[in-house]
């Protein structure tokens, strides 16, 4: 008798999903770095340049529903391997682009691929390791988000004698690198009719309804769990938004640039282990206390440093939920897990877009409102940790 398949190790299971959203981040920030050149290059009128960043933003959203469905039905490992190839189409068309719709058009491409990596790599590593190493490696995941560092040092460091050009063709280079690196990682699984990734689809799990009231095979309360989770990503999601386009206009430094985008690796290990001590709606209730407090200080402070120490603080407390959000969302979802994870993530990460928009449009942009704006994002996300502490656990 043929022995079964061994699991994957876990690190290599990890560097597997890894990989693909370094690259999501990356070129999500490299487009909001880079919105200026592109609108002076093309001659971008505000309507068409507000264009180029809606598509991105429908384009993840468009590819988290539709590749997430397709992962649910054929394999993570199928989709982790096709999703590449359709960014490195979209890389190689932004980077030769000739006009405003060609731009346009390819910028759209490339999202759909970036939409499907947070979903289908995050159903990849919950499906393999246990629950304390989910929460764990579900942190070190959001790693990943450090690719907007790589977007900013390349702004910074090689714009001006590279071009926007060069920066979306060199990107070609490592993506495609790594996508060997992954074919050669997936390759057997997916071969193999014993395969894990192959066999993974969001069938029935055990099912752990522990403290919580609702029914996960339900649809109404699926449907109920997807609302919770999508306002979830909405808010934590909009006060990293909106930290971004508030600290690039603050006075820029290679240090603070760095201090800027690390700082929010403590946070994500932090949460991580409240959530394995204290559980996932405590963890949500600290960050959104954590956020009042923070907003409401800097609003009253008088110290002319206060704007500084808000930027540099706030990726420390949005580590905890971003660390959080990929296992969290895979542990209430049951069948179409891939799709309803990543689109209730992908979605809030569009309604977020909207933030800066939104507070401009309020008049919180100026003396000291903008922090009333996330000080009601942390009270919203208490009110929801109460909700996300009683849904069931699936896997």
């Amino acid at each position: 008798m043929e022995a079964p398949a061994a699991p994957p190790a876990a690190a290599r299971v990890y560097w597997t999903a890894f990989i693909g959203l370094l690259f999501d981040y990356y070129d999500l920030y490299l487009f909001i770095y880079l919105e200026r050149t592109l609108a002076e290059a093309f001659r971008l009128t505000a309507a068409r340049s507000n264009a180029l960043q809606f598509a991105g933003l429908a384009g993840v959203g468009v590819g988290a529903l539709a590749f997430g469905w397709l992962a649910d039905r054929c394999g993570r490992g199928r989709m982790m391997l096709v999703v590449f190839g359709v960014y490195v189409a979209g890389l190689a068309g932004l980077s030769g682009a000739w006009d405003y719709w060609s731009l346009l058009g390819f910028r759209l491409l490339a999202s759909l691929a970036l939409g499907a990596e947070w979903g289908i790599s995050h159903t990849y590593l919950a499906e393999r390791v246990d629950r304390p190493t989910r929460y764990r490696f579900s942190a070190l995941l959001q790693f990943a988000i450090l690719g907007g560092l790589l977007a900013a040092l390349a702004r910074n460091s090689l714009l001006g004698a590279w071009g926007w050009r060069g920066l979306f063709a060199a990107s070609i280079v490592p993506v495609v690198a790594l996508s060997l690196v992954r074919w050669r990682v997936l390759a057997s699984e997916v071969e193999s009719p014993k395969s894990q990734v192959t066999g993974q689809k969001s069938g029935p799990t055990t099912l752990d309804l522990g403290p919580g009231t609702l029914d996960a095979r339900n649809p109404g309360s699926q449907a109920l769990a997807f609302a919770i989770c999508f306002a979830l990503a909405s808010l934590t999601i909009a006060s990293g938004t909106i930290n971004v386009f508030f600290a690039k206009d603050l006075p820029q430094s290679a240090l603070y640039t760095v201090f800027f985008w690390l700082n929010v690796a403590p946070g994500m290990l932090l949460g991580a282990w409240v959530v394995r001590r204290h559980g996932v709606g405590r963890a949500l209730a600290a960050y959104a206390l954590a956020l009042v407090a923070l907003s409401v200080w800097a609003w009253a402070s008088a110290w002319p440093g206060r704007a500084l120490a808000f930027a540099l603080v706030l990726p420390v407390l949005n580590g905890l939920p971003f660390g959080l959000m990929g296992a969290f969302f895979n542990e209430v979802f049951g069948a179409h897990r891939t799709m309803l994870s990543g689109a209730a993530y992908n979605l809030g990460r569009i309604l977020a877009g909207f933030s800066p928009a939104l507070i401009t449009a309020l008049g919180l942009h100026a003396g000291g409102r903008y922090f009333l704006f996330t000080a009601a994002l942390g009270a919203g996300v208490l009110v929801l940790s109460a909700a996300a502490a009683r849904l069931p656990r699936r896997l």
